[in-house]
């Protein structure tokens, strides 16, 4: 055994007797591979579905003592049929890979992923001169297999890892008031499941207010994702009309494997901030008015509102001295603040000054329905009136409650003039009525309520009140909306009384303005009573719903329905009042709303209809009421409530209600039998059949009955 480094010689003598000769010769070593490479380990690899693993020495390993390990190759002769082998640069090892590589970790088997639970790929061990190869103590040349087993993945519910009240609302582009549901309040968790499979299905929707995506401007009814919590798409609108402070939504959050977990329940809270009171009368003598400004619901967050002062007849810096700061600011907790006016006193007997106070552009909280208060600096009448007193009640809800009360009881005015109260007419919400005096009322002292009435101008007849209240500084009367009235004792000549005016006048339709009064007749009230024609100041629009005019003539009061004047009374009035929601429109004793934004398709609108406004979309009677409906939606297109989802090819209201009018533009319209087919109310009032959940999205009409 001689190392191959040495060099290696023989020396050697020659003689023959005589003489002598050296000599000296090389040995020439070659080496000779006689050794067979050995399949040292081959365990196999074990990984889940859709894994990879690396092929490390521990599972597959060739050893050859006269072999260096670059030198000992796998000869692959079968590759796997459920997955690939890659090297670190991702690439294929298509033909072979050495033992180096190996042990380099340079050689990977990916799972495909599917249902396979067995794969494996078969080699021939090589060290490039011997053929063949030891197994076990054996030398054979037939391919060996390398086993792949691959196990099913685990499979986990989603878990919820945060869950916490919405309660950060925002003022959001068309108007509405919503709260975004992000990461922020809802969250959950699924290993190795991205965020666009994690999905929330909305097992309740929210009772008063909606889901909507803000991105699309579409209903959310049924799920969402995690992904879209994230983007920040999910906002909850807040429904105006309703005065609560809260909602919720049930929902289940699952994975692509099926898997869910519990049911859950998302909290939305949010706070309304108003007036503690929406009229205060303050005397002049005093320093400070403090206004109160209250917060309710969810409280546990800060919260601004700016305050905004309209003058009227008293001027900032003159009759009073606002705060410096025009931003209320309610910190976590806090429901409650002040916000002062200092009331300038000059020593001057002087008329009422009036301003009023708004509560704008709120932060973190919505405004209430009491968002004004009118501030009323009375006369101090030298040391007579009053430090301070207030009416919580403005004279709108007074007249809803059907009763009339003073400002105060305790307010001294027995040098005030005597007032006759006329009630406050409501209109449509784009319509706002105020009331002007234009004279002053005569000093009522002493009144025997026996003999006094109200007459009407001209004509000498008695207008009894519909009310009357009395105190020990004045009486108070309640009428409802005359052109022009004088205060009278029976027992004394009409001519001894000074005349008091109240008129009815709209803010964006003045005086001056007011065009000619023209003929225009009134469409007959009852079929057995014939009503003459009338003079009227203004045809009846949708935008004069709601007004009242009184016929001196006929001693007759009528209203306008947003089509024709028609005759007037209290019962009517008074269902109107009570029962539709504000923004909604009465007519022939039911409730209308027309919706606009967001434009929809028909089955979502009849959706909304029914679960938003608890209503349902508007059913058609009568020529007279398509002719209504088509004003009350301004003239343009809209979703009505016909349609065939129950029985395919036959139309029917979505009320229920049979089919006894119908107002197509060509005639009724060929059906499909697919349940596709809805209404379209278009140009003039026309019906046109459309497509129930495809093309284009339109306004729609929800009523409610009475």
């Amino acid at each position: 055994m001689v190392k191959a480094a040495l060099p290696l010689f023989a020396r050697f003598v020659v003689s023959n007797g005589l003489r002598i000769k050296h000599g000296k010769f090389d040995i020439i070593l070659e080496k000779v591979d006689q050794a067979f490479p050995t399949v040292a380990k081959n365990e196999g690899l074990r990984l889940i579905e859709g894994g990879m693993a690396f092929l490390s020495p521990d599972v597959l390993q060739l050893s050859d003592p006269d072999t260096a390990p670059q030198n000992l190759s796998f000869l692959l002769a079968q590759l796997p049929q459920y997955g690939q082998l890659y090297n670190r640069e991702l690439e294929l090892w298509q033909q072979s890979f050495s033992q180096q590589d190996v042990n380099n970790l340079n050689v990977a088997y990916r799972h495909g992923g599917g249902g396979s639970r067995i794969d494996r790929f078969t080699f021939v061990a090589t060290d490039g001169v011997n053929e063949g190869f030891i197994v076990n103590g054996k030398v054979q040349a037939e391919p060996l297999a390398f086993i792949i087993q691959v196990d099913g993945a685990v499979k986990t519910s989603p878990e919820i890892v945060h869950l916490r009240c919405a309660s950060d609302v925002e003022l959001l582009k068309n108007g509405n008031y919503g709260i975004y549901i992000t990461t922020r309040s809802l969250k959950a968790s699924n290993c190795d499941i991205d965020d666009d499979q994690i999905i929330f299905r909305i097992l309740r929707g929210p009772q008063y207010g909606y889901l909507q995506n803000i991105t699309t401007g579409g209903f959310i009814l049924e799920e969402f994702s995690q992904r879209d919590l994230k983007s920040k798409t999910i906002v909850y609108i807040i429904d105006p009309f309703w005065k609560g402070n809260s909602d919720n939504l049930e929902f289940q959050v699952t994975n692509p494997d099926g898997m869910s977990a519990a049911p859950q329940i998302l909290e939305l809270k949010w706070s309304k901030i108003e007036m503690q009171q929406d009229c205060y009368e303050v005397c002049e003598n005093v320093e400070s008015l403090p206004l109160k400004i209250t917060r309710s619901g969810h409280v546990m967050e800060s919260a601004f509102v700016l305050v905004k002062v309209n003058e009227m007849t008293a001027f900032a810096g003159k009759d009073f001295t606002l705060a410096p700061s025009k931003l209320v600011q309610f910190d976590p907790g806090m429901s409650t603040k002040m916000w002062n006016i200092a009331i300038t006193y000059d020593g001057l007997e002087e008329d009422d000054e009036v301003f009023e106070v708004v509560l704008i552009s709120p932060v973190n909280a919505v405004l209430g329905t009491r968002t004004k208060a009118q501030v009323k600096i009375l006369d101090s009448k030298g040391g007579q009136c009053s430090s301070f007193h207030s009416s919580s009640q403005n004279t709108h809800n007074l007249w809803m409650k059907g009763i009339l009360r003073p400002a105060s009881s305790g307010s001294s005015s027995s040098s005030r003039h005597g007032a006759v109260h006329l009630e406050g007419i409501p209109l449509s919400s784009s319509k706002e009525m105020i009331l002007q005096r234009r004279d002053k009322l005569t000093e009522i002292r002493s009144v025997n309520l026996s003999v006094s009435r109200l007459r009407a101008i001209g004509n000498g007849k008695t207008v009894h009140p519909s009310s009357i209240f009395t105190n020990d500084t004045g009486v108070f009367f309640k009428y409802h909306g005359m052109a022009a009235l004088r205060v009278e004792d029976d027992n004394l000549s009409p001519n001894k009384n000074k005349m008091a005016t109240e008129s009815l006048t709209s803010q964006d339709e003045p005086k001056k303005n007011v065009v000619s009064p023209r003929k225009t007749e009134v469409p007959q009230a009852d079929a057995s009573v014939q009503v003459p024609k009338f003079y009227f100041p203004k045809s009846c629009t949708p935008h004069l719903k709601g007004l009242l005019h009184f016929e001196e003539n006929t001693q007759k009061l009528f209203q306008c329905d947003g089509i024709s004047w028609t005759l007037w009374n209290s019962t009517s009035k008074g269902n109107d009042l009570k029962t539709c929601p504000p923004g909604w429109s009465h007519h022939d004793g039911r409730c209308y709303v027309l919706i606009t934004d967001p434009k929809v398709q028909w089955n979502v609108a009849a959706r909304a209809c029914k679960e938003r406004y608890h209503g349902s979309l508007a059913s058609v009677a009568s020529k007279l009421h398509m002719q209504w409906l088509w004003e009350f939606s301004e003239r343009r297109s809209f979703w009505i409530g016909l349609n065939d989802q129950r029985n395919p090819g036959q139309l029917e209201w979505n009320d229920g209600e049979s089919v006894g009018f119908t107002n197509w533009r060509k005639g009724p319209p060929r059906l499909s039998k697919k349940r596709r087919n809805c209404v379209l109310v278009q140009q003039q009032g026309k019906w046109q059949r459309k497509e129930c959940m495809k093309g284009k999205g339109h306004n729609y009409v929800c009523y409610r009955k009475l």
